[in-house]
């Protein structure tokens, strides 16, 4: 209207043409009217701003005036003709209220890019309880509706302690949206030890309280989380349903000005179900150490009465054994052979346990010590009658009862290791009147003694092959492979063996020669026995 008036004043020296022409002058108020009302529209709003950090939106162009919103970085926003270093900040709408939201500094606010969001002028809120809500900005206005408690709904345009109030779910673009209008006392809740604050816009949850720290998460608006120190402007963050002990790790971090407290009956019935959880993992730790300490004493009391068991005396008895019997790891006949018992020996035993009974033996600090198990069945209180033999004549190597065997070759390997003699070349064995010659010829010895003086005495058996022939008195032999063993004196001749006494002839597979009873025995083998017998001629068949 101020403009209105200067177009009037530069009229009034052609105020006979205002007379003069009434129609003009109509058209000259309608057209001085349109000015006025397009330039109250168009303050100069022209430049579309970012912050370049969160911003306080303060109701008048200076530091003490108190603050009524908070810009969140580069989200646009509409300023008006910068006054001082301060911005008017506008809604980026159809303005209906051409009123600011209030002022920022210009220290902060750059020229925004093409891309980006536009502010919403609306902040979540929880109502803490039932509310009136007046059309206009005084408790003397009409009640526009009801608030009640749990409500989620989104206040802005903060004016003389009075929020705009919306819809919770919807975008807020101008104040010409509002349902209506309640006081900030009745809206924001002050409580520093709120345990339960929530996103009052969409924020980012950042790895460490510095501003250019990188996210870890999102918070969107209304939703929930557990704070615990406030550092430097930011409050640290749990998430909603965790248990938070002192050695819990942060989740992260967050702006203080955009987490409101939660009301205090509505975070009451939430930590009561935390609260509640926290109650049942504490109660199910405490069942688990008590069943712990439960599970340890009953160990403890087990170890104790093993050790009363083993130290107490063992209940032992002595059995004789009825046969030679095998002493075994376990009771049970696939276990391991630890040790033998021979027939009529006194044994040590325990109480039986099933068929076997527990063998004892004394250990060198004199305590009985198990060795093993032996089955009961051949054992007796009473010691068996074992019919003693005579004792062996000792026998005297190159005594009158031994019989010597002289061995000669053109090389003789001797193997202590395996117990045994090799000749080769040449070999020939004399025993009493039986002669054997042969390629080569090896004599295995018994494993006892230590040296070649007693070589005759240990001999088991001899194995001769190539060419074997062997005299014994009047017979001869001969033979691919001849065995003669010491012990049973019998010489087993192998491959063609045959074997001539004077005139007659015997021949097969295999021929045994015992010497003690001077008999023999022929197999045939894949061959036929072939035994030719001569007879006197005057003797009938």
């Amino acid at each position: 209207m101020i403009k209105l008036f200067e177009n009037i004043s530069f009229l009034r020296g052609r105020s006979v043409l205002v007379f003069l022409s009434p129609v003009f002058l109509c058209v000259l108020f309608f057209l001085a009217f349109v000015s006025g009302s397009t330039t109250a529209l168009a303050y100069d709003k022209s430049d579309v701003k970012i912050s370049r950090t969160i911003a306080n939106v303060r109701a008048n162009p200076d530091l003490k005036s108190p603050v009524v919103w908070v810009l969140s970085p580069a989200e646009k926003f509409m300023v008006g003709k910068v006054q001082g270093s301060w911005y008017p900040v506008y809604p980026v709408s159809d303005a209906k209220n051409m009123s600011p939201v209030g002022y920022v500094s210009g220290k902060i606010v750059v020229p925004a890019p093409e891309n980006g969001p536009f502010v919403d002028w609306g902040d979540v809120r929880y109502v803490g309880k039932d509310l009136k809500f007046y059309l206009e900005r005084t408790v003397k206005s009409s009640t526009a509706g009801m608030l009640k408690s749990g409500d989620k709904i989104k206040v802005g345009f903060l004016r003389d302690g009075w929020y705009a109030v919306f819809k919770g779910d919807a975008k807020v673009v101008s104040e010409a949206d509002a349902l209506g209008y309640v006081k900030q006392s009745a809206i924001d809740i002050v409580n520093d030890n709120a345990r339960i604050r929530y996103a009052v816009r969409r924020i980012n949850v950042i790895e460490k309280p510095v501003a250019t720290s990188k996210a870890v998460g999102i918070l969107n608006p209304g939703f929930r989380a557990q704070v615990g120190a406030e550092k430097g402007g930011m409050y640290e963050l749990y998430r909603i349903d965790t248990i938070v002990k002192d050695d819990t790790p942060v989740w992260g971090y967050a702006w203080g000005p955009f987490l409101a407290p939660y009301p205090k009956n509505l975070e009451k019935a939430q930590m009561a179900g935390i609260d509640a959880r926290k109650a049942e993992i504490k109660a199910e730790k405490e069942r688990k150490d008590q069943q712990k300490l439960k599970r340890d004493n009953d160990l403890a009391a087990m170890e104790e009465a093993m050790d009363e068991i083993l130290v107490a005396p063992v209940k032992t008895k002595v059995l004789y054994s009825t046969a030679v019997l095998n002493v075994r790891s376990e009771p049970n006949a696939k276990s391991l052979i630890v040790d033998k018992l021979d027939l009529g020996e006194a044994v040590t035993v325990g109480q039986e346990e099933g068929k076997w009974y527990p063998v004892f033996k004394s250990g060198k600090d004199d305590k009985l010590k198990r060795v093993g198990y032996v089955y009961g069945t051949y054992l007796k209180a009473d010691a068996p009658v074992v019919k003693k033999e005579k004792p062996l004549k000792k026998r005297v190597p190159g005594g009158p009862d031994e019989v010597p065997i002289k061995i000669t070759s053109t090389k003789m390997t001797f193997s202590e290791n395996r117990n045994r003699i090799t000749f080769a070349g040449n070999v020939k064995v004399v025993r009493l009147d039986v002669t054997l010659t042969s390629d080569t010829l090896t004599a295995y010895l018994r494993p006892d003694g230590d040296s070649l003086s007693d070589t005759q005495d240990k001999i088991k058996k001899i194995v001769a092959g190539g060419n074997v022939k062997v005299v014994m008195k009047k017979r001869n032999g001969k033979c691919d492979k001849l065995t003669y063993v010491v012990g049973d004196s019998i010489i087993y001749m192998n491959g063609n063996a045959e074997l001539q006494d004077g005139p007659n002839n015997i021949q097969g597979d295999e021929i045994k020669f015992y010497l003690k009873d001077n008999r023999a025995e022929v197999v045939g083998g894949n061959k036929p026995i072939e035994a030719i017998f001569y007879t006197p001629k005057n003797v009938s068949p």
